[in-house]
């Protein structure tokens, strides 16, 4: 049996299975509530953002990228987030894990993948700048830090944005938080947390 043909009959199991529990289940999907969570993670796709949750369809928005970055230059990031921030979110999740790909490229280094290295651009920068309190540390160790690292820069780059300020101008959400989603021990870890008047905080102090 191919690939394809064992998702094919799955999605039937799948159906039968939810029709079997609510014959109106896909009725009701038309029912779900306002989303109130944006969690953008990584496309390794090792965490399943609904089962860590246990939230239901339709409870949060998901987006994902190589690395859970925030760059400007992803029109599909940036359009989730006005969606997002349309509809009302009160929380913007971003979540890094242990075993991420991207960190460990950045860590080992790229060949031969010229969009890859170029998505990637920040990270390596972010490795190069903490090189010191890096490169000691076992392969693991490294991993995990730099992950940390990276979901605090994220938080702080979404804090900057536009689309986040004007949002924080008319109410104090989304509130940023970053986490760190441990495959070893299935533990979330909040690494960074950022409010408008924390923003508002920082931005007097640098003033």
């Amino acid at each position: 049996m191919t690939t394809r043909e064992r998702i094919l009959l799955e999605s039937k199991a799948w159906l039968v299975e939810k029709l079997s529990m609510d014959s109106n289940y896909f009725n009701n999907l038309k029912k779900t509530p306002k989303p109130n969570i944006l969690w953008i993670g990584s496309s390794d796709n090792l965490v399943s953002i609904r089962e860590v949750t246990n939230t239901e369809p339709g409870e949060l928005i998901v987006h994902r990228n190589i690395a859970a970055q925030i760059r400007t230059d992803d029109l599909n990031l940036m359009t989730t987030l006005e969606d997002s921030i349309e509809q009302g979110v009160e929380y913007i999740i971003v979540c890094g894990s242990s075993n991420c790909k991207g960190i460990r490229e950045v860590i080992q280094g790229i060949d031969n993948q010229e969009y890859r290295r170029k998505w990637l651009d920040d990270l390596f920068e972010l490795y190069n700048e903490n090189a010191d309190e890096l490169e000691p540390l076992s392969h693991v160790e490294k991993e995990k830090r730099l992950c940390e690292m990276s979901i605090k820069e994220q938080i702080l780059k979404l804090s900057a944005l536009d689309i986040i300020q004007q949002a924080w101008e008319r109410k104090s959400t989304p509130i940023l938080l970053g986490w760190f989603f441990d495959l070893m021990t299935g533990t979330i870890k909040e690494i960074f947390l950022m409010t408008a008047s924390e923003r508002l905080r920082q931005v007097a102090r640098l003033a």
